[in-house]
């Protein structure tokens, strides 16, 4: 990928010299998924794919962003900053820019090319490592001071307020403070994390892609978030402390949900339980536990399935298949739901009669899944040759 962004910025701005490249990885979120926007715990790690930024600066206000995915080239003044179209990619790069020029933080223009070998839309949030490789290759340039925290609470409110998606902060934090061989357990509220090593033995992280897109900002996203705060409104009736689903005990839910909704409760229900399953897997997976943690995210599938409702027949139809394949130990979809990725832990023998298992998903939706096996992970910074 250094070379292929070094070629395309020379063809796009005449020469690489003086260029700086900055990757910022994708996430796959082994378990705890709707957790983050209500306070509670996630366990994502990073992947083996990213986004990269190639920068250098110029001497005047001129801002020029070339994407090679979509062969579009962003060229504007810094000082005469329009919003971009909802939907659009240039959402979350030049929110960044320009949420880091209010900050007084970058002052001239530059030059920039971007590419990358995740899959859109897939679920491995290519928006937040596009966020964090934008933030950092800034940074870079700039040689402003940023701690990592900082650079993932800053995307994300690039997330919220150019991209008009209300995310929690899980995924800019897990493709900025994600490590080699570590799986990151994160507390949502007060952002202290832990680095758990991904030691797996003879297992492996296979991500397989439904193929079905999605679009964050108009699935039933944020529907589910006001579900939520409505279960939050309600019990804190009861306990005032009470300041999101994460202070909900199972005590106080088997208590007072019989008075929400059917569809809060079960809305409800599922963030109750899922932030117990992420802390019982982060245990299971430091103790060396594989099966456990594997039947933890089947557990976590299937609650994402019935309660949640943000699976569909595709994710479910892929689940099925992983986990009657012997040698898996647990399979479930990942990311925002609606289409995008499974993640399954799978023994390294039983990988290529997993891939033999899907043509029958072929055959029922007639779509081509993309499967993946993770070979290591990486971190986020600048890029150098090997």
């Amino acid at each position: 990928m250094l070379e292929h962004i070094r070629s395309q910025f020379a063809a796009t701005f005449g020469d690489d010299n003086h260029l700086q490249v900055i990757m910022a990885p994708g996430r796959v979120n082994l378990i705890g998924e709707y957790t983050d926007f209500n306070e509670g715990f996630v366990f994502p790690m990073t992947v083996d794919r990213g986004v990269y930024v190639g920068i250098r600066a110029r001497d005047d206000q001129r801002v020029r962003v070339k994407s090679i995915r979509f062969g579009e080239l962003i060229d504007y003044r810094l000082d005469d900053f329009e919003k971009p179209e909802l939907g659009h990619w240039s959402c979350y790069v030049l929110g960044v820019i320009e949420e880091l020029r209010l900050l007084g933080l970058v002052s001239h223009g530059f030059d920039a090319v971007i590419d990358g070998n995740l899959n859109l839309g897939a679920g491995l949030s290519s928006s937040a490592a596009l966020e964090t490789a934008t933030t950092l290759a800034l940074q870079s340039l700039f040689d402003f001071e940023m701690s990592r925290v900082d650079v993932a609470t800053l995307c994300q409110r690039v997330e919220h307020r150019y991209a008009n998606v209300m995310c929690g902060i899980m995924d800019q934090f897990a493709s900025g403070l994600g490590r080699s061989n570590h799986a990151l357990l994160l507390d949502c509220r007060t952002l202290s994390h832990v680095n758990i090593s991904t030691n797996l033995d003879k297992y492996r992280i296979a991500i397989i892609s439904s193929e079905v897109k999605r679009e964050l900002a108009s699935s039933a996203y944020n529907d589910r978030r006001l579900q939520c705060e409505e279960g939050v409104a309600l019990f804190r009736q009861f306990d005032p402390t009470i300041a999101s689903l994460r202070d909900v005990t199972p005590d106080l839910f088997d208590a007072y949900g019989d008075q929400l909704s059917e569809i809060v409760f079960q809305r409800c229900r599922h963030v109750i339980t899922e932030n117990a399953r992420v802390l019982d897997a982060s245990a299971a997976l430091a103790a060396g536990d594989l099966t456990e943690f594997g039947r933890l995210m089947t557990a976590s599938h299937n609650s994402l399935r019935d309660d949640f409702e943000v699976s569909c027949d595709e994710l479910d139809c892929l689940v099925d298949i992983a986990n009657g394949t012997e040698g898996v130990l647990g399979s479930r979809m990942t990311g925002g739901g609606f289409g995008g990725c499974t993640v399954t832990l799978i023994h390294m023998d039983a990988i290529e009669t997993l891939r033999a298992n899907l043509p029958p998903y072929t055959d029922r939706f007639g779509l081509n899944p993309e499967m993946f096996v993770l070979q290591g992970n990486l971190e986020a910074g600048p890029v150098s040759a090997s």
